[in-house]
């Protein structure tokens, strides 16, 4: 995909310090079925920009810690509200504050668990308005999926494999690989976060 710089009205940042001035593409790869090792990776250099690590579906919440690929230094946690896949999901920082949220969309979209809503929240509920972002699936399959903002389009993000085979570390294979396209002017983490809510 060609990426562009978006437009944007005012800075949408789940993370400080992650949005960039040129296009950015990234790789997320899940290595496992039940999520416990996530790896982000910034295609052009090759380094880790984020490793999320869970306890998997032993976890109520399946929480998700995610924390900088390269200092280890924890940055924020992905929490799920409780088995059902259509519980939302509540990002918060590393003081427990909740910094973004995100949800299944309802209705008749319900059908397609792959759309979703997520809300990065400001110091007040008002502040909330116009900061959602949506995670819309482009095929039935969800295999490729546009983050959008305001009608503009912040990043691509594609599957580009699907290992549902057993033995997967034996046979040296990641359960998914995503590839995300993002736009020059938007924030990496947030693109990030939702690949892993995707997943």
């Amino acid at each position: 995909m060609e990426t562009s710089a978006a437009t944007l009205p005012k800075p949408l940042v789940l993370l400080p310090g992650f949005t960039r001035n040129e296009a950015a593409n990234i790789t997320i790869y899940c290595h496992d079925r039940t999520f416990k090792s996530v790896d982000v990776i910034d295609d052009a250099s090759g380094e880790p920009l984020f490793k999320v690590e869970s306890k998997g579906a032993t976890s109520f919440s399946w929480r998700r810690k995610i924390s900088s690929g390269t200092t280890g230094t924890n940055l924020f946690e992905l929490r799920h509200g409780g088995f059902a896949m259509k519980n939302e999901w509540t990002v918060e920082d590393v003081d427990g504050k909740r910094i973004c949220t995100v949800k299944h969309v309802s209705g008749m979209a319900a059908r397609n668990r792959s759309m979703l809503d997520a809300v990065v929240h400001g110091e007040s509920s008002a502040d909330d308005v116009g900061n959602t972002v949506e995670i819309r699936p482009r095929d039935r399959g969800a295999l490729t999926t546009a983050v959008l903002w305001n009608g503009q389009e912040l990043a691509m993000v594609t599957n580009t494999e699907a290992n549902d085979v057993t033995s997967l570390e034996k046979k040296g294979l990641d359960r998914t690989v995503w590839k995300a396209s993002i736009n020059a002017g938007v924030d990496v983490s947030l693109v990030s976060l939702s690949g892993v809510a995707m997943l």
